[in-house]
């Protein structure tokens, strides 16, 4: 018998014992290749990621959070907003920072009782995000919302956002809120000659602001007006590349009677985080005016005696 026909009739003898199973492994085989094609077109379940990290800047300015702080200021945050939520305003006034109870609150426990109530109408809950970090000033923003499922609220709820400042103070971790950070004294920061001298008392700085208290003494028997809103950029802060204005100089005149010294405050736009350093103060229109109140007090540039400028160096 030829070897071909040897193996035809065995594989008819193999066939006819085992064709059921050679089916049902054929049939398992297809069905496991069609499911296979089928959970690969399924569209991909999407898995949601959180990246919420409350230390994490939004503001990336090469500073952060040192990692055996960041508890230490969870921990304040927390405790200052549930004191605030249970009313105990004593004991959330004792987290704030000196400058922050001085400035913001006239150091006045009332004052921040207002706050409190203002805000905390019902039972609310918060949610911080660090923002940015200037040395050892932790700036975090927080929003405060109602309580929904404590209040039953069913129509919408408000919310309350603002920045507040984690500060040292003493090694001890305090708020700074409002936006206020902190305040910068100054000693011999002065500009002086034979018309008038001026003294930089200190800077009281918000997160978006600057405020300068000055103490000007006119030296003359005339009238000096250094801001009146007359002219542009009167008073301008140098920050190196560019010269903010002072604001509002039209409703804060600065007049000065003869031989009067007088404090006032002057006010900038500068971001605390903005890495600008102020360079100088500068008074770019100083009118000197003679004893005609009324003539000064019109503060015309045209009618003055004499004007000149000054400029005080504060980066000494």
């Amino acid at each position: 018998m030829k070897l071909g026909t040897k193996i035809l009739l065995a594989i008819r003898k193999f066939w006819k014992k085992y064709w059921k199973i050679v089916i049902i492994v054929a049939v398992i085989w297809i069905a496991v290749i069609i499911l296979n094609m089928y959970l690969k077109n399924l569209p991909e379940e999407q898995v949601i990621i959180n990246t919420y990290n409350p230390d994490l800047p939004v503001m990336d300015n090469g500073d952060k959070i040192p990692e055996n702080k960041k508890e230490n200021i969870s921990n304040v945050i927390d405790t200052f907003f549930n004191y605030c939520n249970n009313k105990e305003y004593q004991k959330a006034y004792d987290l704030l920072t000196t400058d922050c109870q001085k400035y913001v609150y006239s150091d006045s426990l009332n004052e921040f009782i207002e706050y409190v109530d203002g805000i905390f109408t019902n039972k609310k809950i918060y949610n911080i995000q660090n923002y940015s970090n200037v040395g050892d000033v932790y700036i975090y923003d927080i929003n405060i919302l109602d309580d929904i499922l404590s209040t039953g609220t069913t129509g919408g709820y408000n919310t309350y956002r603002e920045k507040i400042a984690l500060i040292e103070e003493n090694n001890v971790m305090k708020i700074s809120n409002q936006g206020y950070i902190g305040k910068v004294n100054f000693s011999n920061l002065t500009g002086e000659d034979q018309y008038l001298k001026v003294a930089v008392l200190y800077k009281n700085m918000s997160y978006d602001r600057e405020e300068y208290a000055v103490e000007i003494t006119n030296k003359t028997d005339g009238y000096l007006v250094i801001g009146n809103g007359a002219v542009a950029n009167e008073i301008t802060l140098n920050l190196g590349d560019q010269e903010r204005p002072a604001l509002d100089l039209i409703n804060n005149a600065i007049i000065i009677e003869p031989g009067k010294t007088m404090s006032y405050f002057l006010l900038f736009d500068k971001y605390y985080d903005d890495g600008k350093t102020p360079k100088e103060l500068k008074l770019n229109l100083i009118r000197l005016f003679g004893t005609d109140k009324e003539l000064a007090e019109e503060g015309a540039t045209e009618n003055a005696n004499l004007t000149y400028s000054m400029n005080i160096t504060l980066d000494r």
